[in-house]
């Protein structure tokens, strides 16, 4: 005859169940009362509600869980019985009261859009507006006078005031100066109207003259992002009356050196008397005060006894018949002048050759120069030219009044 376990296995859930009962129950005590007598009272109502609530489950509970097990208990007398699946322990289901609280579902925090830094904008900076006068491309006859105008627009961060200045940057000063003071204040998105006298070049062809401006702490600074980029006038000359070169016009493009050997900036610096410079101006003061109205070169040599400076300009084709031409003096206003010009031409593979030297002191007086270039006609040439001191070094600005080469044929 075959043996029945006993059910263990069917009773260890009741008992479970008891403990985990008991552990709520005791739970549930309410703490020692404190505080107001009223909320007190509530509190332990509230607490033995619960309590009874979570006893008379558990009792309940007990009974089904003894009644189930009974019904399929297997009948000692009929040890073939076996219990059938409808017979199965159902699921008991305790219903939480209504006023347990439930804890909320965490949200997550929305994210927050972070703006993008803006770009600061510079302390100094233009930005062009418009030409107002000899737009691009402009053609005017040679030797003519005109005057170039633009609308700029401080686009900066920072004030331009009346220690600014409009300099000259690169190419072409058209008889322009190389600085002149800006007219007014001028607030950051505030306009200004800038206009420069200029000359149309004596020799036909397409110019540009470029510009910036400069702060009153010498900072140069012109339009674009990176406040480099110059405003410019972009012509051209024609009709030309027979120049073919000017030596004022062109200063930039020849090689200053002084008599240090140091190479010079270009244009030079009017207050570098230590060193001398090199400028072009479009209206010179003559010996005698006088204000010239053609384009003069400015050559001041280093500030020794034997100081010089010397200009080597790039090669020019001769032709027959071309000449030299300027008019030699001291600047006006330089009292105790006393210099020498020299005039050299060079063919490549050959020394310099001397042309012409002429001396000059402050007298109110100037002299008028030619050279007939005719015997280098077809070689190309390359002029320098030179000014020397003349035992002093004080005042020695030379003047070349309107230097240039002019072809007769």
């Amino acid at each position: 005859m075959d043996t029945v376990k006993p059910m263990k296995s069917k009773l260890f859930p009741l008992v479970a169940l008891i403990l985990v009962a008991i552990l709520v129950l005791s739970a549930c005590v309410p703490p020692t009362p404190t505080g107001d007598p009223i909320e007190q009272a509530m509190q332990t109502l509230q607490a033995q509600a619960t309590q009874d609530y979570y006893a008379t489950s558990i009792a309940q509970l007990a009974t089904i869980q003894a009644t189930q097990l009974s019904t399929i208990a297997p009948d000692p007398t009929n040890m073939n019985q076996i219990p059938t699946a409808s017979q199965a322990v159902p699921t008991v289901v305790v219903t939480v009261p209504a006023n347990t609280a439930v804890p909320p579902t965490a949200v997550p925090p929305t994210a927050t859009a972070i703006p993008p830094t803006p770009t600061p904008k510079p302390c100094l900076q233009i930005t062009f507006v418009s030409d107002l006068s000899i737009p691009d491309g402009t053609k005017l006859n040679a030797g003519s006078a005109f005057t170039k105008a633009w609308r700029l627009q401080n686009s900066g961060s920072c004030k331009w005031d009346t220690g600014f200045d409009i300099v000259f940057s690169k190419g072409n000063q058209l008889g322009a100066n190389t600085v002149y003071d800006l007219p007014y204040e001028v607030a950051p998105g505030q306009t200004i109207d800038i206009s420069i006298n200029m000359v149309a070049p004596s020799v036909n062809g397409k110019y540009s003259s470029e510009w910036m401006l400069k702060s009153s702490n010498g900072v140069t600074f012109g339009t674009g992002s990176d406040s480099k980029g110059p405003f410019w006038v972009r012509m051209e000359s024609i009709n030309g009356q027979g120049v073919v070169y000017n030596f004022a016009e062109s200063v930039c493009s020849a090689k200053w050196t002084n008599g240090l050997r140091k190479t010079l900036k270009c244009p030079g610096d009017e207050k570098d008397v230590k060193n001398g410079y090199a400028i072009s101006k479009g209206n010179p003061i003559r010996e005698n005060g006088a204000t010239e109205n053609e384009i003069g070169l400015i050559t001041r040599p280093n500030q020794e006894a034997d100081g010089y400076i010397q200009g080597i300009y790039p090669a020019f084709t001769v032709k027959d018949g071309d000449k030299f031409r300027a008019t030699i003096q001291c600047e006006g206003g330089s009292t105790g002048c006393d210099i020498k010009f020299e005039l050299y031409y060079t063919i490549e593979g050959q020394k310099a050759t001397g042309l012409g030297q002429w001396h000059e002191v402050y007298d109110n007086n100037w002299k008028a120069v030619e050279v007939d270039l005719s015997f280098l006609a077809g070689k190309q040439v390359v002029f320098t030219l030179v000014v020397w001191n003349e035992g002093s070094a004080q005042n020695n600005r030379g003047l070349w009044l309107f230097p240039f080469i002019y072809r007769t044929k």
